[in-house]
């Protein structure tokens, strides 16, 4: 199986071994990067780590996550301790998360190194190190890079058992590390079911004790999965399944045949997932699509005419997932198809790998072009947008608003910006009654409006604003520049590969000047664009509940919304 990188007196390339290993610096230094920028948390982030937070331990193994989360036992289990150990700082709750991205660009090395000869495993290791949506997801208190981590460390140990004559002590620790990685990764259940038909096969190829080694391991990679699968269905509630099947309906193939091959399902998730584009969290941003996608295609085909094996284990989870979807067990979509990328690089260096063999022979010069071009155009996306990311980074923007607010400011936060500003707001002076938190009205925009009026005759108005949804941020600022007079802004980019998300913004607004107001009511004002609700992304459920507005606005139909009471309200989790 192994594909040995050697100079024509037979030894290891020292140039290839070392090229690999600075691609593995490269990676590291990346991702180090990323976590020592300390970012704000994100929404979905904020969702989690609250429940982190204030659950206990048992309850947090053993119930339902609030506001329609999900997680591996194993992954909360550890984030638990470490905040028990460490403190709830965003750093620890970053480092699990952190360690596993480090770990993963270590094995993925080895699995190029194994498996590639030595133009491709460079390749490979230099298209991991510095994959985008890799790097962002280092940093990020999920378990995505979990996933990654996981997805890469069992293709190693099916590797070795499909690849080893006496597989000796190596079956127990695969058997143990597979049983023990789907506690930590949702994804892992689809790769082991993807890898267990290999081993399976494997054993008619093997002696009688490797054959008893090997259902040893499929044994205890089965019983796990399917008790962590049990545990996982027991501990989700209806209303967080619906919401689920809702947020990642794109993830599904359509019910008709008709409209999948209309749609060309899924091959709008594989462009997201190479291209990028809007929503597209875990998009590598690489150009010239399709070209990627076809030399991946093209290097599963390489790699089955160099060794069926290890073709079949890259390929198969891929083709598991595809089946998951199809049976609407588990959406082909974005960030949850992450764990798929070490697959799709592998083959993509295979292709290159192969194009350098076929192109060398007509030119030397030629044959290095064209894995420098094919390389480096993976690469722009991060050279051009390097680490740190950030989304909605209210963590910085309110550096620069504490230093501009004056005693006795007003402060409107979008809905938005709750959750985040729940987290932040008392590290930069701010409590909670210094702020009147806005309500979500997807489908109804001039709510917004209204909960704006109440601030009328106000001199100083801060209005904080991220995580905004089509038009509202339009509508809001359109309003208030028609009933008032901007004073300033302050905007912290987003930062992404592959797409532009939106800024953190503060806007501060003198809204006392009554003669702009005359005329100008929220019940007129016209608004910029559609307010049709989207079933997928609602109010009532989700990250997007987790903090109650500070507004009354389910009155009649002609009732406008209205502050509620300013009676103490409890504690949001602010630290």
């Amino acid at each position: 199986m192994s594909c040995l990188r050697q100079d024509k007196s037979g030894a290891v390339s020292p140039l290839a071994f070392g090229a690999v290993a600075i691609a593995c610096g490269v990676g590291v230094a990346l991702r180090l990067v990323q976590n020592l920028a300390n970012t704000a948390l994100w929404v979905d982030e904020i969702a989690l780590v609250k429940g982190i937070i204030e659950t206990d331990l048992w309850a947090l193994l053993t119930r339902p996550l609030p506001f329609d989360q999900v997680a591996p036992k194993g992954f909360l289990l550890i984030q638990k301790l470490a905040i028990l150990t460490l403190g709830p700082s965003d750093y620890v709750l970053r480092l699990f998360p952190f360690l596993c991205a480090l770990g993963a660009v270590i094995v993925f090395a080895a699995i190029a190194w194994r498996i590639l000869p030595a133009v491709g495993a460079v390749v490979a290791t230099v298209l991991f190190a510095t994959c985008g949506p890799l790097v962002a997801f280092s940093g990020l208190v999920k378990q995505y890079s979990t996933d990654v981590f996981a997805a890469v460390a069992l293709t190693w140990f099916v590797l070795d058992l499909l690849d080893s004559a006496e597989l000796n002590r190596r079956w127990l620790w695969a058997a143990f590390m597979g049983a023990i990685l789907v506690w930590f990764s949702q994804p892992a259940v689809l790769v082991l079911a993807a890898f267990t038909p290999l081993l399976l096969w494997q054993l008619s190829r093997t002696t009688p004790a490797n054959r008893r080694r090997l259902f040893a391991v499929v044994a205890a990679w089965g019983v796990s999965a399917a008790v962590v699968t049990a545990v996982s269905i027991a501990s989700m509630t209806q209303a967080t399944r619906e919401y689920m099947l809702a947020y990642w309906a794109d993830g599904f193939p359509p019910r008709s045949a008709r409209l999948a091959l209309e749609v060309l399902w899924p091959l709008p998730a594989i462009q997201r997932l190479f291209s990028g584009g809007p929503g597209a969290q875990a998009g590598m941003g690489y150009p010239f699509f399709p070209l990627y996608p076809a030399l991946a295609g093209l290097g599963y085909l390489a790699l089955w005419f160099k060794s069926r094996s290890v073709a079949l284990a890259l390929v198969a989870p891929l083709l598991c997932a595809f089946v998951a979807a199809g049976a609407r067990q588990y959406p082909f979509s974005d960030r949850l198809i992450l764990y798929l990328v070490p697959s799709l690089l592998l083959a993509i260096a295979a292709s290159v790998e192969l194009l350098f063999r076929l192109t060398v022979k007509v030119s030397a010069m030629l044959g290095a072009l064209t894995v420098v071009a094919v390389t480096l155009a993976a690469v722009l996306p991060v050279a051009a947008t390097p680490p740190p990311y950030r989304l909605g980074d209210v963590k910085s923007l309110l550096v620069d608003v504490s230093s501009k607010r004056l005693p006795g400011d007003a402060m409107y936060v979008y809905y938005g910006a709750a959750p985040v500003m729940s987290m932040y707001a008392s590290t930069f002076g701010l409590h909670r009654g210094d702020f009147l938190t806005g309500g979500c009205h997807r489908g109804d925009g001039r709510k917004y409006l209204e909960e704006l009026d109440t601030f009328r005759g106000t001199s100083r108005v801060w209005v904080i604003v991220t995580h905004s949804v089509a038009h509202e941020r339009e509508d809001i600022l359109a309003y208030l520049d028609a009933v008032g007079t901007r004073l300033g802004e302050i905007r912290i980019p987003s930062r992404a590969t592959g797409r532009t998300p939106a800024p953190a913004e503060a806007f501060l607004y003198d809204l006392s000047l009554t003669s702009r107001q005359a005329g100008v009511t929220a019940a007129t004002f016209k608004l910029t664009g559609p307010n049709v609700p989207d079933p997928g992304n609602g109010c009532v459920s989700g990250p997007i509940a987790m903090i109650p507005s500070d507004f009354e606005c389910g009155g009649p139909p002609e009732t406008s919304c209205t502050r509620r009471s300013s009676e103490p309200k409890p504690s949001t989790g602010e630290r």
